[in-house]
Formats: structure tokens, C-alpha cells, sequence
């Protein structure tokens, strides 16, 4: 670019520049987005659950996007999804070319860690959440390991393999061995599920934290390994016994203290919010409407749902909207600085 010292040119650049910019700002959504390629940043290491989900969802997502855009995906894995949360909302493209498909985890971590500097909630734009149904965390153990009922759990030890320090696959666990007393050795630093899996299988650990939709998914290597046999749920992370699973015993039934409750129910809550999808503050208001009526959309198309539930082995695929995540978000926010430093003892390394 040629900087004119001139006034005269001066003034004729700075016109040019906006009425460049006012060409720009028209554009609709559309427009916009055609011959453009937008980039998934998957915030799990490739091969998971997430990554699948992200993966199967983008394939109808493209389908309904304004412009047609080509889709790539990327992923991103580390501390507990905030890695790509952080890029997302501070080093990552601002005009909509970017989407986060994000951990559940990220909206409360950083309100409990307070480390809203990296990535804070409030300062990104939801596009929604995809819910593989209601399938709150469930704590597995190898059938050959010691651990065969939740009893076992208090006087044996269970070698419980978890990704990083503020995920729930290790925040559950640590949990337990504080408020009811169990015995796990909790071994974290594994780079996603799928490292997790092949430390099952080579008998590094014996134990493993993983939503309960893997007792139904047989895509899922937790699922496959469930269907072999070589792998069984031993107790949920739940506040209700599921009538899904009567006999597996529930996190709730062992808490007795009042204060222990409202720092469960907080993790257990904040465990329900799916897998968010985000793009940054800046991004133009009619792009994200836009993406947001394509995530709408995607839900809508009758072949969807079916799709999602035949390559996720899940028997339910719900949404949740932008509204719905900032309301959960706002809820998280107004708790208790009570509940939060207790919950920060098991989030905050």
C-alpha cells in the first residue's frame, strides 16, 4: 500500500478506504461466505467422541451454511478444551471464517480458575450446543480389574487414566476420592480418549471417566469395549437414578453434606452443556445470525437427527441454543463464592 503525504491525496485514499468498507459491510452473509473456506476448530484430539461429533455434525452443517463455503477441520486439544477457546477468542480469524466447536467444560472453567484473561465466556458469540441426549459422566472399570460393584470403590484402588487437569474425566474422580471417600489413582496427562483407550488396553490403567452414551455406542471405542466385555459403567455422575439403568448406582446417593451437594450439582450441571459452538465478539452481527439460523436449519432437516444417531450409535441428538448457553453461563456466574472455591480445589492446579 502507497501512503500519500498529501492532503489532498490523504483525503481521496481515506475516502476510497471507505467506500472499500462500505462495499465490505453490505455484503450479505451469503455473499460473503461464497468461495470461502471456513474452518471447524475441534477442541479434542482427533479420534474422540468430540471429534467425532464435530466431524459427523459439520458434513450436514455444510449443507445449510449461507454461501456454500468449503468446511475444514482442525483440531486443537489441550487444558481441558480452553487451548482452542483462548485462540478462538483472542488469535483466531474475526470475520466468521472461524467457528469453535468446544468442551463443555470451557464455560465454567475459567470463572473457576479466574483466569478469564485467556478465555472468558461472555466475550465470544454461541451459535448452540449439540447434546448427544441426556448421558450424564460414568465412571468405568475393566472387568478384569479389582473394582466389580461402586462398593469396591472404597476399599480397593482403581488406576483411573484422565486427559488434563480441569477436564471431568479427572475432576469426577478426584471428586469422589475427597467427598465419598473412594480409593482412585487418578494418572492424567493423556492427549484425548483415544490415549486413554490404549492405556485400557495395555492395562496402564484400569479405570476410565466418559459420558454414559458410551454404554449405548458401539462406535465409541468405551462402547465397543463395553459390548466385548472387557469394560463396565460402575457408577453415574448423576443427581437422579436413570431409569435407563436403574441398578448403576449414583453419585448422589453417596453425598451427605449440604455444601459437598452444591459443588457436585455445579460440576454435574456444567457437565450437561454439550459441546458449544462458538466464533468470536467481532465477528458481524448478520454472519452470526446467519450461522446461527444454519445451525436452526441443520437440526430442522428431517435427515439430521437420523443421520447423527445411526454414526454416533446414540439414541438421542438434542440442541441448545445461544440463549440456552448464556443462560447456563449467567447461572454458573451467580453461584456461590462458597461453591466456587471449593469447586476451584478440584479445578485449579
Amino acid at each position: 500500500m502507497t501512503i500519500f503525504n498529501t492532503g489532498k491525496c490523504a483525503v481521496f485514499g481515506l475516502g476510497a478506504l471507505l467506500a472499500s468498507t462500505a462495499v465490505v459491510q453490505a455484503q450479505t452473509a451469503e455473499e460473503f461466505y461464497t468461495g470461502k473456506t471456513v474452518t471447524m476448530v475441534v477442541a479434542a484430539a482427533p479420534g474422540g467422541f468430540a471429534d467425532t461429533i464435530a466431524r459427523t455434525f459439520v458434513t450436514k452443517f455444510a449443507q445449510h451454511f449461507p454461501g456454500k463455503p468449503e468446511f475444514i477441520v482442525v483440531n486443537k486439544p489441550g487444558a481441558g478444551g480452553i487451548v482452542a477457546a483462548a485462540q478462538l477468542q483472542n488469535t483466531e480469524a474475526k470475520d466468521g471464517t472461524t467457528i469453535g466447536f468446544l468442551l463443555g467444560n470451557v464455560l465454567t472453567t475459567p470463572l473457576v480458575t479466574g483466569q478469564t484473561a485467556q478465555f472468558d465466556p461472555h466475550n465470544v458469540q454461541w451459535i448452540g450446543s449439540i447434546r448427544n441426549g441426556d448421558y450424564p459422566y460414568a465412571l468405568y472399570a475393566k472387568t478384569d480389574s479389582d473394582i466389580q460393584s461402586a462398593q469396591d470403590l472404597f476399599d480397593k484402588t482403581l488406576v483411573v487414566g484422565s486427559t488434563s487437569f480441569t477436564n471431568y474425566n479427572r475432576v469426577f474422580p478426584a471428586l469422589m476420592n475427597e467427598y465419598i471417600g473412594t480409593q482412585m489413582d487418578i494418572v492424567a496427562g493423556y492427549q484425548g480418549s483415544g490415549e486413554v483407550y490404549l492405556a485400557l488396553e495395555r492395562d496402564e490403567v484400569s479405570g476410565w471417566m466418559e459420558g454414559s452414551h458410551a454404554i449405548l455406542n458401539k462406535t465409541n471405542k468405551a462402547g465397543q469395549m463395553i459390548d466385548e466385555g472387557t469394560l463396565k459403567p460402575i457408577m453415574l455422575m448423576a443427581k437422579e437414578t436413570d431409569e435407563r439403568w436403574p441398578d448403576l448406582p449414583i453419585l448422589e446417593d453417596y453425598i451427605t453434606d449440604e455444601n459437598q451437594r452444591a459443588v457436585a450439582n455445579f460440576l454435574m450441571t456444567s457437565s450437561a452443556s454439550g459441546r458449544p459452538i462458538a466464533v468470536p465478539a467481532e465477528v458481524p452481527a448478520e454472519r452470526v445470525e446467519a450461522i446461527r439460523a444454519a445451525f436452526d436449519e441443520t437440526f430442522a432437516d428431517p435427515e439430521f437427527v437420523p443421520y447423527m444417531q445411526e454414526m454416533l450409535s446414540t439414541p438421542v441428538v438434542l440442541s441448545l441454543s445461544d440463549d440456552d448457553l448464556n443462560g447456563m453461563i449467567n447461572d454458573f456466574y451467580a453461584a456461590s463464592e462458597e461453591t466456587l472455591e471449593k469447586v476451584r480445589g478440584f479445578m485449579v492446579d
